[in-house]
């Protein structure tokens, strides 16, 4: 084990009492046979940031090694890794039990740092693996002289002769990886707390997804009306339809068609907007004659989308005059209930002097 403490600069928000995780393995298939032989646990104390570093010299040594890494991790309040919960803690549990070990690799409370970033910052970054996110996020461009493909290589050289000129350079990218692990966890979590100063729409909208899939219903609500607050562009107009989706559901049918009827002034080219609002009028208001006139007017307002609107104008167009022949065959049927009531009063009343 190799334990230092690092110099941290304060964190805002501080993240509290969490270990941070990344291990390097012998390959990533996370079967039977793959072993962690190395592994990075970060936790910030009051001094700076505790690293500690654990390596297993030999395989022999593995119950030992996953022993000091649990005793690493398990005071900590949280746990958080990147992509730890689809593959460096399934593989230490796997190791736990292929090492004899008594009970289970127990650890905190997990958080997958991998999936906040998925869904908080997908829109803005083509991939997002660790070096992405440490360029994009963290404005961190590391020069590493060896990739984490290398890894597996290095450490069974390392077996076989006993020295391997690359591990120190694969054990140095571990301690980079975990270190990144920290701050990244704190720009998420300003992310989180919408306290970051440089949100847009889709940053917003991004935000409501997230906190609505996690039962933050009132966060979500707060983040996507601040989405669709802006006044152009696809993500304002897709928080925007989540909202009236959600009035629907809630049974606001009112609340929906007047957010409708203002994003159809506001976001004159979206068509799902026209859309959103002919389906509202059509199925929720039973009022077909009004969505036949918005889906009109989409069809003047985009030409190019004329023939995809036309089936449902044309649906549109017969339910309404399948109402009106309904309504007159109503009106007729009780006028000629009313005229044959009154023939009926008038010959059953006997004519005589009483």
């Amino acid at each position: 084990m190799r334990q230092d403490v690092l110099p941290l600069p304060p964190l805002e928000p501080h993240p509290g009492n969490v270990a941070y995780l990344d291990t390097e393995t012998t390959g990533l298939s996370g079967g039977a046979g793959t072993y962690v032989f190395a592994a990075a646990v970060a936790r910030p104390i009051d001094c700076g940031l505790r690293l500690a570093q654990l390596f297993l010299p030999q395989p022999g040594m593995e119950a030992a090694f996953l022993a000091a890494l649990r005793d690493e991790i398990e005071p900590a309040a949280t746990l958080a890794s990147f992509n730890g919960g689809s593959f460096d803690l399934p593989v230490l549990r796997t190791r736990w039990v292929m090492a004899r070990m008594e009970g289970d690799m127990r650890h905190p409370q997990h958080v997958d740092l991998l999936t906040l970033v998925r869904s908080l910052f997908r829109h803005r970054m083509e991939q997002c693996n660790l070096r992405t996110v440490e360029e994009r996020l963290l404005g961190y461009e590391r020069e590493d002289p060896v990739s984490g493909a290398l890894a597996p290589d290095a450490y069974f050289d390392y077996l076989q002769r006993g020295y391997s000129p690359l591990l120190e350079s694969v054990l140095e990218h571990n301690r980079l990886d975990v270190i990144s692990l920290v701050h990244l966890h704190s720009v998420l979590m300003r992310r989180l707390d919408g306290g970051d100063g440089a949100m847009d729409a889709a940053d917003w909208l991004a935000l409501g997804r997230h906190r609505f899939r996690r039962g933050a219903r009132a966060d979500g609500w707060r983040a996507l009306r601040n989405a669709a607050g802006y006044t152009s562009g696809e993500a304002a107009a897709t928080a925007g339809l989540w909202i009236s989706r959600r009035l629907v559901r809630l049974g606001s049918i009112g609340g929906a068609d007047r957010l409708l009827t203002q994003m159809e002034e506001r976001f004159t080219g979206d068509l799902r907007v026209v859309l959103a609002r002919a389906r509202l009028l059509e199925w929720r208001r039973r009022d077909p004659s009004s969505a036949l006139s918005v889906v009109e007017a989409a069809q003047r307002r985009f030409p190019e989308a004329a023939a995809e609107l036309e089936p449902r104008r044309a649906r549109l167009a017969g339910k309404v005059l399948r109402r009106g022949r309904a309504g007159r065959d109503r009106r007729l049927k009780s006028r000629r209930q009313g005229d044959g009531r009154q023939g009926w009063f008038q010959t059953s009343i006997p004519d005589g002097p009483a």
